[in-house]
């Protein structure tokens, strides 16, 4: 069990290490109102790029709506062009920016601040997932197969992008065990829990430091 409240309180940090991306920059103010869907594919792009920076999870989701249709006219499971491949990156950014980890990254760090020694990781975690719908979830599974594809394109990803994806996956990983109290039903050799893992440390993250002993599974 201690592997997997390690694996839990790594996810806050995580979210904290992510909080540096511009996908997680919001603004509550919107003082143009723009619709996304009147433009062409170009200006939506370009449009969805700039709303990485400033856009509320709302004009991110909408965005994402877009960016996602286009997606879905390419061929993931072949070969694609740099253009096609930056646009399946993006595609991850607005699907992970529209989840709303943004407000998981506040969370985080208002439950870090208040913290102190007899404050459970497992009972932060628990909070920051309260802060999710389905459709967040559905946003972040999106976001780990985009990855996926990325990366089978042989995508040279950031530091950030891969640290988004651990946090993406990780976070759906504890959310179909049913929380972070029945972690310990997961198998350590699961799949998703290892590409997180690998991914984390993809991003810079010293998971060996963290689990210090502890081995994750091969």
């Amino acid at each position: 069990m201690k592997y997997f409240k390690l694996i839990a309180a790594a996810v806050v940090t995580f979210i904290i290490l992510s909080s540096c991306q511009d996908v997680f920059t919001s603004s509550v103010f919107s003082f143009v109102e723009t619709d996304i869907s009147t433009m062409n594919d170009a200006q939506k792009v370009s449009y969805a790029e700039d709303l990485l920076a400033t856009g509320s999870e709302e004009e991110l989701e909408a965005a994402y709506a877009e960016i996602a249709a286009m997606v879905d006219e390419l061929d993931l499971t072949g070969d694609l062009t740099a253009d096609e491949l930056e646009l399946v990156e993006l595609a991850a950014d607005l699907a992970i920016g529209a989840s709303g980890v943004g407000q998981a990254v506040t969370d985080a760090l208002d439950a870090l601040v208040s913290a102190d020694e007899t404050s459970d990781p497992d009972a932060i975690i628990d909070g920051i997932l309260g802060g999710f719908d389905e459709s967040d979830y559905d946003n972040l599974e999106d976001a780990v197969d985009l990855i996926e594809a990325a990366e089978a394109n042989d995508a040279e990803l950031t530091t950030e992008q891969y640290t988004n994806a651990a946090t993406a996956q990780l976070l759906v990983v504890i959310n179909d065990a049913g929380g972070v109290d029945n972690l310990d039903t997961v198998d350590p050799a699961d799949p998703d829990l290892l590409q997180a893992l690998d991914w984390a440390e993809a991003g810079g993250v010293d998971l060996s430091s963290m689990l210090g002993d502890l081995t994750i599974p091969e």
